[in-house]
């Protein structure tokens, strides 16, 4: 029996080989290099006072329990906000997708795959620059795919782990980091697993409207989802339509995070200069 040649049969790969790394994203011409806001690693907190301005966001990770109440409460009165989607939400849920953009509101970027970038707010070693943005990138490019159009210049990091490095990286791609106000993290993620975080849907929005009456309660970015693991009967998305209806009789205006930008004089991205990186 004549042996067989191995020469031209490609070796296994070794089970301990580490993962190749992604290509270095190339950017277009007239991207970071001429866009003043790269290399600021902004981390947006808050917006400007004087208007009694609330921005009530939204993240939307891997599930939609509360997505509908969320999105009927915000159309009956006319409000637009912004609303953070990861790319595993847009390809689950395209329907909801593309609902929230045609009630007008902003779409922000919030990861392919809501990774742990930078636990304990030091970055993994892992996420270098190229990862980082190949994770943004992809969630971009699901949207594109779902709607034709890239994402607004936003973006917010899961478990609001991030770095002014990463932040910087993200930049490069036209996103500007927004986190949320002190205080003003709903905890409406909490279940009942988590005792001591852990209150009634009613509660929720109780303590959100004392937050907001309090001397720095103008200009706040809160922090809610469009996914619960809570009870059915005890998510707050089901009685926010109440909550809205007291905040507005109060003088309270709703506005998307584009307008706390804008009223803080920061230059604009415009999110076609994206597209060649996305098609």
């Amino acid at each position: 029996m004549v042996a067989r040649s191995t020469s031209n049969v490609p070796a296994a790969p070794s089970p301990w080989a580490k993962p190749a790394a992604p290509p270095p994203v190339k950017l277009p011409e007239g991207s970071a290099k001429d866009w003043p806001g790269a290399g600021e690693g902004v981390n947006l907190l808050r917006g400007p006072k004087g208007d009694r301005r609330i921005c009530m966001t939204f993240d939307g990770g891997s599930t939609a329990e509360v997505a509908l109440d969320v999105l009927d409460a915000l159309k009956a009165r006319g409000i637009r906000t912004t609303i953070f989607l990861t790319g595993d939400f847009i390809r689950k849920y395209p329907d909801l997708v593309r609902r929230i953009d045609r009630d007008g509101h902003e779409i922000g970027n919030h990861t392919l795959t809501h990774p742990h970038l930078a636990p304990g707010m030091r970055r993994d070693p892992r996420w270098t620059r190229e990862r980082v943005q190949q994770e943004l990138l992809e969630a971009d490019r699901a949207l594109f795919r779902l709607l034709g159009r890239p994402m607004d210049p936003i973006w917010r990091a899961p478990y609001g782990e991030h770095t002014a490095e990463i932040r910087k990286w993200a930049e490069e791609l036209g996103y500007r980091h927004v986190g949320w106000s002190e205080g003003a993290d709903t905890l409406d993620w909490a279940t009942v697993k988590e005792r001591k975080l852990y209150r009634t849907g009613n509660a929720i929005l109780d303590r959100l409207r004392a937050r907001m009456e309090k001397l720095d309660g103008d200009g706040l970015i809160v922090l809610m989802h469009l996914g619960s693991g809570r009870p059915s009967g005890d998510r707050p998305g089901q009685v926010l339509g109440p909550f809205l209806d007291r905040a507005l009789q109060d003088g309270w205006h709703f506005v998307p995070i584009g307008e706390y930008v804008k009223g803080l004089g920061k230059p604009r991205w415009e999110p076609v200069r994206r597209v060649a990186l996305l098609r």
